[in-house]
């Protein structure tokens, strides 16, 4: 028979060329192996694909479960489902939201406590649960326990930035004739014609200056002490408790100013931040509000403030400033 030179097909569908006579095909399966070669490594190509494709959609679906998304961060800690329903426990009508915010808040002011050396006792959460049992609350409602702890970080970092300030004072009152402006205005007036008469102002706030700076006089010759003058203010006739029966009068302050709010005026503000411990003012006059309506002032009355000690205050911004920019300092997210 003849060869047939013409080219064959084989059953993989690779065209082979004729074979030379003598080689036994041998070149012709050479050939054929060497042009296999690649299907293999694209099949390999192909299965490693595969494989990290399933391995991220696990991964993916991983990430996605509940338990794994962070419903909150502060400070470094992430915040995860479970960590939410254990602080809810069986508190009714808490969100999940509430909770991860309570948590954040956890531990954004233990974070800024930290950084202000500020700390909060057991006998501090104590004081302010208002004779709850605080193991109990702990134990049975962690999420009423929690936020009352924060809620103690947050006063006490509140203080630490507007200056927790412990001492005694006295007051001198001169405003019972100084109109406030409000609807009963009119009515005042015609019930005390002196109310709004500048001869009558003036004489009260004679008085009250008078009065105040002879007392001062006498704490610095010895003569009195600082408590003598506070019963003494008392009990005078005209600027104590007889002629001013429903205004503050003198006594003792220990915490914030804007906590007592004859020590709140913002005038005070300058005198107590140069105050230091022992110290005692000389009387100076303070403005309070004269109107509903805006935010007029009037002077008011004469304080002399002797000061026993101080802590914090030095901060050049609000509370809500300086919670603003922690915010953004330790991260705090709330994610639900």
């Amino acid at each position: 028979m003849v060869a047939d030179n013409k080219n064959s097909v084989s059953s993989e569908g690779v065209t082979a060329s004729p074979a030379k006579v003598g080689d036994g095909g041998q070149a012709s399966r050479r050939r054929l192996l060497r042009l296999g070669r690649p299907n293999k490594k694209m099949a390999l190509i192909i299965i490693f694909l595969i494989v990290a494709v399933v391995a991220g959609v696990l991964i993916v679906d991983h990430e996605a479960k509940p338990g794994q998304k962070v419903y909150a961060e502060a400070a470094g800690h992430k915040i995860y489902k479970k960590d939410v329903d254990a602080l809810i426990g069986s508190t009714p009508h808490v969100s999940e939201h509430d909770a991860a915010v309570v948590l954040a808040d956890k531990y954004l002011t233990e974070a800024m406590a930290k950084e202000n050396s500020v700390t909060v006792t057991e006998k501090d959460i104590e004081a302010a649960s208002d004779g709850s049992n605080i193991n109990q609350m702990k134990k049975n409602y962690p999420y009423a326990y929690q936020t009352l702890v924060n809620q103690v970080y947050f006063n006490t970092l509140s203080a630490n930035n507007q200056g927790s300030y412990t001492g005694k004072f006295v007051v001198a009152n001169f405003s019972r004739y100084v109109p406030y402006q409000s609807p009963l205005l009119a009515q005042k007036k015609a019930e005390d014609p002196n109310i709004g008469n500048s001869a009558a102002i003036a004489a009260d706030k004679k008085y009250a200056y008078d009065f105040i700076t002879s007392l001062y006089n006498q704490i610095k010759a010895g003569k009195i002490t600082f408590d003598q003058a506070i019963q003494m203010e008392r009990n005078d006739p005209v600027v104590g408790l007889k002629g001013y029966a429903t205004q503050t009068q003198s006594g003792t302050f220990n915490g914030p100013l804007d906590q007592n709010g004859l020590l709140s005026a913002t005038s005070i503000r300058k005198y107590m931040e140069s105050l230091k411990p022992g110290q005692i003012t000389k009387p100076f006059v303070v403005r309070s509000s004269s109107s509903m309506y805006d935010k007029s002032t009037a002077e008011s009355y004469y304080l002399m403030v002797e000061l026993d000690k101080k802590s914090g205050g030095n901060s050049k911004i609000s509370f809500s400033q300086e919670l603003s920019q922690a915010k953004k300092k330790y991260g705090y997210k709330i994610n639900v």
